[in-house]
């Protein structure tokens, strides 16, 4: 993968650009910036980190927030929230290193990757991690033999219906499985402190949380009849992105009122309750737009009539995997002027067949040179990317958190 260099546009005040979409489209149409490149808003980050804390606590508990690294691992983005006081949610070594990095205490990280290499175990350890997932028996002995006084909570299977990218069926045990685990960590002399799920990627349904917060709850009895006290409860990611341009899309304030209610209802009122959220997407994605250029256009003929194909200079191996995924673009122009619509294929630039980013798109006239924008991509972008075909992923451009203008 090529690394590219970050660009910082630090010279950014409050007086110059004051709403996020000012301050993105003011980047992203300055005609010298080259293209892929990805504009990422630190102050939209920054105050969707401030929503979420509001919208996750309650009299009785507050959330907290570690963020899960895999949405977007930019170094500087990793500063930015651990200046915020946001914990982390890894999965790898590099990434445990990123948030060390940061200045993140190692009491501010989990690891809610089921399986992990021994390695990982052991310097995880080291580093004092505050404890790690694990959804197998195998998962145990392992973490028995490699980080033994690691705090331990499982992963629940939950319903994913509803979210754009399902993950269930990879990860996970019913509850059946999970008490199995609870006997087989206690013979190996672990503490299990809780449970964590997964709704799904780009979660539209709030309602998966309810559910598998109630899920949990029925778990969470079960355990203190076997005389294990949890007080973990990690409810994952899958918090959207989009909501400002689809209003059927959950806000972060709608989803945080079901999860506080359901907590209330379902889980066993405690006094040192961790309520774990991990943002990924719904922290990073909205803060994002990619830049990218037409290379070219060209017409094709099918049985069902002619197509023009656009061909941009990112794609799905450089940037926009997720629309290989299933994610829909939302895409737009930078021209003035009116033009007439047209429909279109957008494809990257590599020689591969199934680089072909969206089919049947609606766009003004476009032609070589002209350059397009793709929303919500804060995250999961450049995390994906590789150059293949020799073709580079995006330059990324931060836009600081704006300061007061000098008096």
């Amino acid at each position: 993968m090529v690394q590219l260099n970050t660009v910082r546009l630090d010279s950014m005040r409050v007086s110059d650009l004051t709403a996020c979409d000012l301050r993105l489209d003011g980047a992203l149409l300055d005609t010298l910036m080259t293209t892929p490149a990805l504009v990422l808003d630190f102050e939209n980050i920054s105050r969707t980190y401030d929503r979420f804390v509001a919208a996750f606590q309650s009299d009785q508990t507050a959330g907290l927030m570690y963020y899960a690294m895999k949405a977007n691992a930019n170094q500087d983005v990793v500063d930015l929230l651990a200046s915020k006081g946001a914990g982390f949610e890894i999965a790898s070594l590099p990434e445990l290193d990123k948030a060390l990095a940061a200045g993140a205490a190692g009491s501010r990280i989990i690891c809610s990757h089921p399986f992990k290499s021994p390695l990982f175990l052991q310097r995880m350890q080291a580093a004092g991690v505050y404890a790690v997932v694990a959804d197998s028996a195998d998962e145990l002995e392992k973490i028995a033999q490699h980080a033994p006084d690691m705090r331990v909570y499982f992963r629940l299977a939950v319903d994913n219906t509803g979210s754009v990218l399902p993950l269930a069926g990879k990860f996970g045990v019913d509850a059946e499985l999970a008490m199995q685990l609870l006997d087989k960590a206690v013979e190996l002399g672990l503490n299990v402190i809780g449970l964590s799920f997964h709704v799904g990627s780009q979660c539209l349904n709030a309602s998966n949380w309810v559910n598998a917060i109630k899920a949990c709850g029925d778990v969470w009895r079960m355990a203190a009849q076997r005389g294990q006290d949890f007080y973990f409860l990690d409810i994952g990611g899958g918090y959207p992105a989009g909501h400002y341009h689809t209003g059927t899309i959950p806000t972060i304030e709608g989803i945080g009122a079901a999860v506080m209610d359901a907590v209330r209802e379902y889980i066993p009122a405690k006094d040192d309750l961790m309520l774990v959220l991990e943002p990924g997407r719904g922290m990073v994605g909205e803060s994002g737009r990619l830049l990218a250029t037409v290379m070219g256009k060209g017409v094709r003929r099918t049985a069902d009539g002619e197509q023009t194909w656009l061909y941009l200079d990112v794609g799905v191996f450089n940037g926009l995997m997720e629309t290989f995924e299933g994610f829909p673009p939302v895409v737009t122009t930078l021209m003035n002027g009116d033009r007439p619509r047209k429909t279109y294929t957008l494809a990257g630039p590599s020689c591969d067949s199934c680089d072909v980013i969206a089919r049947d798109v609606v766009l003004p006239e476009l032609h070589t040179g002209d350059r397009l924008v793709f929303y919500d991509t804060g995250a999961y972008t450049n995390e994906y990317a590789a150059a293949f075909n020799g073709f580079p992923i995006p330059q990324v451009v931060i836009l600081p958190v704006a300061v007061d203008a000098p008096a």
